[in-house]
């Protein structure tokens, strides 16, 4: 049986253009740090079959990545979304793939749960880290 962990999707000059866009603290409540620790929880919950690690993993990068603030940011996640549409070229995705991040970016903050498992690992991936706030 094969444990070995399959290497990261992200690169470091896709977080370098993402912080280009990211216009608060970068080590902020939803900056680079929260990022890391959704894809922490990410990569647990994608331990379970079905749910798509690389998904989860653009999701950790993306979700909050065009906040305009620190509190209640309506459409952030909508705006991340849009961000992830912008760079498309530098995720490794295929199109089905990529409409699951498109929708766990635009909706984790909107819908408790999804009928799709990798998108509802998204959206726990971030609230398991809420305990920060």
């Amino acid at each position: 049986m094969n444990n070995s962990k399959k290497p990261t999707a992200i690169t470091i000059d896709l977080l370098a253009k993402i912080k280009h866009h990211y216009h608060l603290n970068w080590h902020g409540t939803h900056g680079v740090i929260h990022w890391s620790r959704v894809y922490e929880n990410g990569m647990k919950l994608a331990e379970q079959d079905g749910v798509n690690t690389e998904v989860v993993q653009f999701f950790s990068v993306f979700h909050d990545s065009r906040r305009r603030n620190e509190g209640t940011d309506n459409g952030h996640g909508d705006r991340g979304a849009e961000l992830a549409l912008k760079m498309r070229a530098d995720i490794s995705l295929n199109d089905d793939d990529f409409a699951l991040l498109i929708t766990a970016c635009s909706l984790h903050t909107s819908s408790r749960t999804h009928n799709n498992i990798t998108v509802q690992a998204c959206f726990d991936s971030d609230r398991l880290d809420l305990g920060r706030v």
